[in-house]
């Protein structure tokens, strides 16, 4: 099913996969500052050098991440041990998942999508393109948007069982003929959704995805997207581009980092935030008013693609995955 989409007036690349594999030809040390502290990373996962795992989701304590071939690893305890799956789910490289309410949903190469049941079983569904699709998110409501390359939104009311693509004007957006790829979904209970991509841009619909504005567009791609709250987010992109919003996304307004780094990804609670990317890690403490890099393991030499984190005991806990298979938990 196509739906042509409404736009209102706007006021304001390489694909995931292509940069995550061309990293490894990319790594020579930047000298970044250090932070004053040591021991904020333990590796509780590693892989094989020719691994990657490009995205992670958690639901409570319950974890997953993906990557390539297919690769699936599952953590019943907030991110502190993972095991791989017997069997790979499909052989295309894994790009996002989502977690919510027991289920899951993975994307990937080729326009792949499968769900994961809550009894742990995964079954493929006919996403109805072959683009790359690059992230998902959900909502408890059962809203599934799932994005990617040439300006993939796909839409989902059934907790992923059905898709239906969404058609956007790109050519009124960009005043151009490109369709950009789009990076990084959000998805809220109230069924707004807000996506990243190419050219800084950030597409925000109160409705459920049948309309759009566009509420921020420049020059640089935004890899990630994240909020604290319903007023409070975060994006992150090329050549060290941070974005926060205090409104609920309908303005955002650039943070000042010391770095030209490609940034990969976003996550925050409270007033700590914490953002990966090409041999850099940032993180502040004061919801983005300065910020360190940590340099410590190989952190200032190789790329994390994705990080999350979930409550547990009073407190966070924080993981990140990237080359290699390998996943880091952060101390915070």
């Amino acid at each position: 099913m196509v739906g042509r989409i409404g736009f209102g007036q706007v006021k304001g690349g390489a694909s995931r996969l292509g940069l995550c594999l061309g990293l490894l030809s990319m790594l020579f040390s930047v000298g970044p500052v250090n932070a004053e502290q040591e021991g904020i990373l333990s590796v509780v996962y590693q892989g094989i050098p020719h691994d990657a795992l490009f995205d992670l989701c958690f639901d409570g304590e319950n974890g997953l991440a993906v990557g390539l071939a297919g690769t699936v690893l599952e953590s019943g305890d907030a991110g502190e041990s993972w095991q791989a799956i017997e069997n790979p789910i499909t052989e295309n490289a894994l790009l996002g998942v989502t977690c919510e309410g027991g289920k899951a949903i993975a994307v990937g190469q080729g326009g792949h999508i499968q769900i994961r049941a809550a009894d742990g079983s995964w079954q493929a569904v006919d996403s109805g393109t072959d683009q790359r699709i690059l992230s998902t998110d959900s909502n408890a409501s059962g809203l599934v948007f799932a994005v990617g390359g040439f300006g993939a939104i796909l839409r989902s009311r059934d907790n992923g069982a059905s898709w239906e693509s969404l058609v956007l004007d790109w050519e009124a957006i960009l005043n151009d003929f490109l369709e950009p790829h789009i990076y990084d979904v959000v998805v809220f209970d109230d069924n707004t959704v807000m996506v990243v991509g190419e050219f800084e841009l950030v597409l925000l619909s109160s409705d459920g995805g049948d309309n759009w504005e566009v509420v921020n567009k420049a020059d640089s791609s935004l890899s990630g997207i994240y909020f604290t709250n319903r007023q409070n987010g975060y994006a992150a992109g090329q050549n060290g581009k941070v974005l926060k919003t205090v409104d609920g996304g309908l303005t955002w307004e650039a943070v000042e980092v010391d770095t030209q780094e490609n940034l990969l990804d976003v996550w925050a609670s409270g007033d700590d935030v914490y953002i990966p990317g090409i041999r850099t890690l940032l993180r502040s403490r004061d919801a983005g008013a300065s910020w360190e890099s940590i340099t410590e393991g190989d952190i200032s030499v190789r790329w994390y693609q994705s990080i999350k984190g979930t409550s547990v005991g009073g407190g966070n806990s924080v993981v990140m995955v990237g080359h290699s298979g390998r996943i880091l938990k952060i101390k915070n």
